[in-house]
């Protein structure tokens, strides 16, 4: 192949967002090189979904953020190393510096993707240095090097082009449609959510078995398992088509946002509890599907107003309505930012360009 692309993946959403786009390229022909950088399941879902693809496995998930700062530096030194003998044409990445500084270094483009830019720690590193800087046009970015589209990153694989939810995945937990609550509990371990209280969300499973609800719950850290045992049906990573479960729950609790956000887009109304203000939720708020709260009492009086509003149905109208005439298709601007990162056409991406 004449023609390749270094994808860099640092995180388990990372696999979702660019899996479309990378089939789509290489029915173009054009090679795909990952590095993958080792955390808890990520490398097993890696070589689940690429079994043909050869990994870079550089570098390793630490609990502390000086521990990860250090580690991204070493990171930068290892990738340079296995890339030494490479000619792929174009890095890319979410969020992360490594793919651009490797690209940076071997005088390549470099095109990465973001929609957090509350996190100026973490930005700071690749946006001096990326080619192209994507990021939905909710986030209110502007600069020469930023690109800006409508729409949510998280659509890059669950926009109706590719997510067709199945009901038969519900078997295996013996829930039906709206019968269950979905709760997802992240981990205090990354920048973003150093803050959090991990294990608060328990304190509200005995009010929602209460209303009748059964709870599925998606537990990052697995130590906290023994507090919530007897409370949720706890899902089994890698979980099978977990998007499918989260459309047929009655409502998803999530103390992360990505999770948040994809309860929303496959049409289910959402609580964020993570604390975090971010211009990109502004979208879906403004929807009236997406909510923030803290605080047990909070988090019951939103779930009753949604119950009583019957908002899980307007959600789903809502979002189709908003995906046919709103909102884009992201896998359509990953390819088309790359492709026109590989021939050096601007042509392909100067819709992206007119909203800085």
């Amino acid at each position: 192949m004449d023609r390749s692309v270094f994808v860099d993946i640092t995180h388990m959403p990372h696999v979702n967002f660019f899996k479309n786009a990378i089939k789509i390229l290489r029915g173009m022909d054009i090679g795909i090189e990952l590095g993958v950088r080792p955390r808890a399941a990520l490398v097993d879902i890696v070589r689940t979904e690429y079994p043909d693809l050869p990994l870079i496995l550089c570098g390793k998930h630490r609990a502390s953020l000086i521990a990860n700062m250090l580690d991204m530096l070493r990171r930068d030194i290892s990738l340079m190393a296995h890339l030494r003998k490479s000619e792929f044409d174009v890095a890319t990445c979410i969020g992360g510096f490594n793919g651009s500084h490797v690209a940076y270094a071997r005088r390549k483009p470099s095109v990465v993707f973001s929609d957090d830019v509350e996190t100026k720690l973490a930005n700071y590193p690749y946006e001096c240095i990326a080619t192209y800087i994507v990021r939905p046009a909710f986030t209110r970015s502007k600069g020469k090097r930023i690109l800006t589209y409508n729409g949510f990153k998280e659509l890059a694989y669950l926009h109706p082009n590719y997510f067709v939810p199945n009901r038969h995945v519900l078997d295996k937990y013996n829930v039906q449609p709206g019968e269950y609550v979905f709760i997802r509990e992240v981990s205090n371990t990354t920048i973003n959510y150093r803050h959090l209280q991990e294990g608060s969300l328990v304190d509200i499973c005995p009010s929602l078995k209460q209303m009748g609800f059964k709870i599925i719950l998606s537990l990052e850290n697995k130590a906290l398992r023994p507090q919530f045992e007897n409370e949720c049906i706890i899902l089994e990573e890698p979980v099978n088509d977990i998007h499918s479960v989260l459309h047929y729950a009655a409502l998803a609790i999530c103390s992360g946002d990505s999770m948040a956000r994809e309860a929303c887009l496959v049409g289910t109304p959402a609580i964020y509890t993570g604390g975090r203000v971010m211009s990109i939720n502004s979208g879906l708020l403004k929807k009236g599907c997406f909510f923030a709260a803290s605080g047990e009492q909070q988090i019951l009086d939103i779930v009753g107003s949604i119950l009583s509003n019957s908002l899980k149905e307007k959600t789903q109208r809502t979002i189709s309505e908003a995906i046919e005439t709103e909102w884009v298709d992201t896998t359509e601007v990953i390819v088309n930012c790359l492709l026109s990162a590989i021939n050096n056409d601007v042509s392909l991406i100067e819709k992206y360009m007119g909203r800085n």
